[in-house]
Parts: structure tokens; sequence; C-alpha cells
């Protein structure tokens, strides 16, 4: 019986390659992953090693939070997406600082 988290991901790594226009030789080449690896985890036949899934989430352009869970995070843009990769780890920490203050407002017992 195949896991069924190993099955959605392999569904939603399968549409984002084919959506983006690769292959899977083309994802392939543009990993350094196996063309068997990436057909067993579209396949849901095998779980991804984590700095595999960064490989190929980097590769397609897409979120670990979209391949793993389904969910795009709110700055999931391509272009905000870039910018967000060139930030420091002192502007990463100030940022996160920034959404967290945010989002508490919303979790305030009183509504809007």
């Amino acid at each position: 019986m195949k896991n069924e988290v190993l099955v959605q991901i392999g569904r939603r790594l399968s549409k984002a390659r084919t959506e983006k226009g690769f292959t899977q030789g083309d994802l392939s080449d543009m990993t350094g992953l196996s063309i068997k690896m990436i057909s067993a985890a579209e396949n849901g036949h095998k779980a991804m090693r984590p700095e595999n899934i960064v490989k190929i989430c980097n590769s397609l352009s897409i979120s670990t939070d979209y391949l793993l869970r389904g969910e795009s995070p709110a700055l999931a843009t391509m272009g905000e997406q870039e910018k967000l990769n060139t930030l420091t780890p002192k502007q990463r920490e100030a940022l996160s600082k920034i959404v967290a203050d945010f989002l508490s407002v919303f979790e305030e017992d009183d509504p809007i």
C-alpha cells in the first residue's frame, strides 16, 4: 500500500514540472538527480531527501510548502520569491519579525 502523503507530493511535483513544460529528463539535468529518483518521487514510491526537495523546488520555482503540503505562501509570486532569496540572514530575521507583528494583530480576541 502506498503512503498517501508521498502520493500527494508526487502529484504536486508532476503537476509543477509539467506546468513549467519540463520533462523528467529536463528536471534531472537541472537538479543533478536521476530520472529514476524523480519518477519514483512522482509516483509516490519513494520519499525524497531534504536536500533533493530543495533542489527540485528551486529548479521549479515552487515553495517547499506547496510541494510538501499543497500550500502556497502569501509571498509566492516568482518576483517576490527572487527578492526574498537575496535577503541576508539579518534582513530575513527583520522581515519575519514584521510579519509576526502584523499577524499578531489578527490573533487578538476583539473582532475587527
